[in-house]
């Protein structure tokens, strides 16, 4: 490019050429561990990138100045090409360092402590093309004015002496020049590419790799974020995305142990009561629920009393359960000393008062006591919606109302006993939370309680566990597909003949 270079003897301009390039390569052995190793994996490929550039950029000035110094070479016409050639080696030699580094880099990285959140630094894989492309272009067309300058001032220092010959030998000397800066640039940035290619097929290999595994629920390795451009930012996204997969199944697991221990505190047998069938469910909405009955069997002197306990805590899940299981345990607490319904309530209150008052949460509550051969029936309701009875005689339905506030709202409340009833041979009681009438179909439209009614009627006389599944299986096909948003938890009692 330059033509003060290009008159100098082969030897010497190899001299040139060697020496600064041989002790910028000493000199890059020396500053690789201090400058190199030293830094975080993540920034190590940059930083020898910038080292190399500058080692080249260093002995392209030192090549300039040995040729001012010792030629007197001029800065302009002789020191600018000569710079900006080794400039370009040295642009497109660093960038293919570092992504040879980066990809060695990657290979252990895996295997290391490493960083997995999100670059701290966005750079776009659109605007590092357009940089490398841009600077690219610059530099090729400088090398091609270089080289024609060059050949024009070797033509001109022939002056009063040009022949024919001479200008067609210099248009043929400015082709060829222009056709081998051509293919060593295409060289140059093929090389590139193909290097920059086997760094993509690396990360995109360890970003499906550890998909993959978690796909078949395997979250014990992240993806480490190498680069700051868009496959950084998928890969620290995916690491987000595998804790967050993590903290879910751990909270799922949780969960799941926590129903496992809730199931456990509810009945596992129906209770038996002479010339009463009794089932019961309790449907979650959630892995844990606050919906909740019992059976407190054998009370009073004779042996001969039954409670049935059916409450509904506000809200579901985790919460609701914890409240739930307080609310059970002060109940079975109580029922030890007596066995009035409304007394029942009260007490419990006033103990759980402690637990949930100014919390907002509450919990309603049907207690209903069943005496005797007779089957007396005594009750009290803590704001539960009245338990429903289908007389098998009138074809009727009566409700067993009860004034009285949740448990939990006031410390002080009263609860209101309602005696007497009784069921007769064929009758049908049923206590239901209220995710039975408020389940809604796709319209929005609620279940109710006529629904209810209408399926009691219908399977009155069938045992008490197929009108309890006839009255779920109604909810379930009313709601036709729409997530159940409610617990759903059902007593069905049946007096037989």
């Amino acid at each position: 490019m330059c033509p003060y270079v290009s008159l100098l003897p082969a030897w010497q301009s190899g001299f040139i050429a060697f020496v600064p390039i041989a002790f910028a390569y000493l000199l890059r052995t020396l500053l690789y561990a201090p400058l190199v190793l030293k830094q975080t994996l993540d920034v190590q490929a940059r930083v020898i990138g910038w080292v190399d550039f500058s080692l080249f950029v260093v002995a392209g000035a030192a090549m300039v100045a040995f040729n001012r110094i010792v030629f007197d070479f001029p800065w302009i016409e002789s020191g600018l090409k000569v710079f900006v050639g080794t400039f370009t080696i040295g642009f497109f030699v660093a960038i293919d360092l570092a992504l040879e580094h980066n990809r060695k880099v990657m290979q252990v990285a895996r295997s290391m402590k490493w960083t997995y959140s999100l670059p701290q630094v966005y750079y776009p894989i659109t605007t590092k093309f357009f940089f490398f492309g841009t600077i690219t272009i610059f530099l090729f067309a400088f090398l091609v004015f270089a080289v024609i300058t060059r050949d024009l001032y070797i033509l001109s220092s022939l002056a009063g002496k040009i022949r024919d010959v001479d200008i067609a030998l210099t248009r043929k000397s400015i082709m060829i020049d222009i056709v081998f800066i051509l293919i060593m640039m295409l060289g140059f940035t093929i090389n590139l590419l193909y290097s920059y290619s086997l760094n993509l097929r690396m990360l995109f290999q360890s970003q499906t790799g550890i998909l993959e595994r978690v796909s078949r629920g395997d979250m014990d390795e992240f993806v480490p974020v190498m680069t700051s451009d868009e496959f950084g930012v998928i890969a620290g996204h995916t690491n987000t995305m595998i804790s967050g997969l993590r903290d879910r199944i751990r909270m799922m697991e949780g969960l799941k142990v926590a129903g496992e221990m809730q199931q456990a505190l509810f009945p596992k047998t129906h209770a038996t009561f002479e010339g009463l069938d009794i089932a019961a469910t309790s449907i979650f909405s959630d892995e844990t629920g606050g919906d909740f009955f019992d059976f407190l069997e054998e009370l009073g002197e004779g042996k001969d009393e039954l409670i049935i306990i059916l409450g509904d805590v506000t809200g579901h899940g985790i919460g609701a359960a914890l409240l739930m299981a307080s609310t059970r345990a002060y109940l079975r607490m109580q029922a030890e000393y007596q066995h009035s319904p409304a007394l029942l309530l009260t007490n419990t209150n006033k103990l759980l008062v402690h637990d949930c008052y100014g919390s907002g949460r509450f919990v309603t509550l049907f207690c209903l006591q069943i005496s005797g051969d007779k089957r007396y029936l005594k009750w009290a309701s803590a704001g539960h919606d009245p338990a429903i009875v289908f007389d098998a005689g009138t074809s009727e339905f009566r409700e067993l109302k009860a004034r009285g506030l949740p448990l939990g709202v006031m410390p002080d409340s009263d609860y209101e006993e309602i005696c007497c009833d009784a069921l007769k041979p064929g009758d049908v009681l049923l206590i239901g939370t209220d995710g039975i009438w408020e389940a809604t179909d796709r319209e929005d439209n609620m279940f109710g309680k006529d629904r209810i009614r209408e399926v009691m009627r219908e399977n009155h006389y069938k045992p008490a566990a197929e009108i309890l599944h006839a009255v779920a299986h109604a909810v379930k096909d009313f709601r036709g597909g729409k997530p159940q948003l409610d617990d759903v938890t059902i007593v069905v009692i049946k007096a037989e003949s």
